[in-house]
């Protein structure tokens, strides 16, 4: 415990911060991957009509995240980041808690359409290491960020499946909500606000939010990496909607098919969170463009495979492969953000970026859910796979501004 408390505070936050991360990714991954066999148990049947629904319910959380989070991010600047964060993760516990209640399709897309207002723990996380720790540690500290996501995405859906198929998947929500109490308590004992986020909280209470998004809009640079984390964030929720159902038509007939695309997904995300933390600290030393540059070309490539797989194993084996690649993408987009913007910006900054990220999300389920019903969820691989290498080819020539010299 001593030597705990000699640590300097951007390391004291960082563990109970990150385990509070992996305990609400976790939960939000447990309850999301049941939600089309959750929406068949409400009455759907038709694959078609279940693949549209799940596709709304992506999308309609990630619209109401897109326009929520940059006001959140900017009141972070403004009044702290430690309340948002502690914000966000009693909103995440309560509305898990009501989702377990939901009976109709409409009654669950409502709540999670709530949800995308009031959560977003990645994000006021990152707002808060960022805001103290040294420029030279960044990638590494948001790397972990990224890894602890990852581990709550390989291990959230594993526990969903289990919990489901034995307790019902009404059960699966009331758990998460349980974890993420425990999140909470973690926050509230062992987080700390950094002593620079006061006077950062001063130097942004005078610039008006509205101007700050327009300065932060009137960089080059910045628009680059909002758009690239959209592209990003697009290609991955092409496939939101199609994952289930297509490990569902590769299984056939099974009684643990919850379990199944839990494992699946779960253990594929395993190799992202290595990847998150090695290539975060690699990112450090090669600098965030290269680093991003070759997860970016991997990435696509593995799509292929996804597309052609004919069994759930070689599905399971190329996203496994992928995520060695997929986990380093988000850590250096972020380290480019916060290193392009003044300080007391960091959270608007970052809430942009997860806005955009947030609106990719929204718009890819839809066109993936549309792309499946005119032709095949195999496809819908290849059109991912092909958006994955235009981020690649147009990684190539950005070109990152210069860091700040105070971080």
């Amino acid at each position: 415990m001593h030597k705990y408390k000699s640590l300097p505070l951007w390391q004291r936050n960082l563990i109970p911060i990150s385990i509070a991360q992996i305990l609400c990714i976790l939960s939000f991954q447990a309850s999301i991957i049941l939600i089309p066999y959750y929406v068949q148990q409400m009455g759907m049947t038709d694959p078609a009509q279940v693949s549209r629904w799940t596709g709304m319910y992506q999308s309609i959380g990630s619209i109401s995240f897109a326009i929520a989070t940059p006001i959140w991010g900017a009141l972070g600047d403004r009044y702290g980041r430690r309340p948002m964060l502690v914000r966000a993760t009693v909103s995440t516990a309560i509305m898990l808690l009501l989702m377990g209640f939901a009976r109709t399709p409409t009654e669950l897309l409502v709540l999670r359409g709530i949800q995308g207002c009031v959560t977003g723990t990645p994000a006021a996380a990152s707002a808060l290491l960022a805001t103290g720790t040294p420029k030279n540690r960044l990638a590494y500290a948001l790397g972990l960020q990224q890894t602890a996501l990852f581990v709550g995405t390989s291990i959230g859906p594993m526990i969903g499946g289990f919990v489901g198929d034995g307790y019902g998947y009404r059960s699966t929500f009331f758990v998460s909500a349980a974890i993420v109490a425990v999140a909470l308590i973690l926050v509230l004992a062992l987080v700390v606000e950094p002593e620079e986020s006061a006077a950062n909280s001063a130097q942004a209470r005078k610039r008006s939010a509205a101007k700050g998004f327009i300065e932060l809009l009137s960089s080059p640079a910045m628009i680059a990496l909002v758009l690239m984390s959209f592209a990003v964030n697009f290609t991955f929720g092409l496939t939101g909607p199609v994952m289930p159902l297509f490990i569902q038509s590769l299984v056939g007939e099974s009684e643990r098919i919850a379990s199944i695309a839990g494992t699946v997904t779960g253990i594929a995300a395993i190799t992202a969170a290595v990847s998150a933390l090695v290539v975060g600290r690699l990112s450090d030393k090669w600098g965030n463009r290269i680093a991003l540059m070759g997860c970016s070309a991997g990435a696509a490539l593995l799509y292929v495979p996804q597309a052609a797989a004919r069994s759930v194993w070689q599905l399971g084996a190329a996203l496994t492969a992928q995520g060695l690649f997929r986990g380093g993408i988000a850590p250096n987009i972020s380290a480019m953000v916060v290193r392009s913007v003044p300080k007391e910006q960091t959270g608007s900054a970052l809430g942009l970026t997860t806005s955009f990220q947030s609106a990719g999300f929204a718009v890819g389920p839809l066109i993936g859910a549309a792309i499946m019903g005119a032709s095949s969820g195999r496809t819908v691989f290849l059109v991912a796979g092909g958006v994955f290498a235009l981020v690649a080819i147009g990684t190539v020539f950005f070109r990152p501004p210069e860091p700040n010299a105070d971080r």
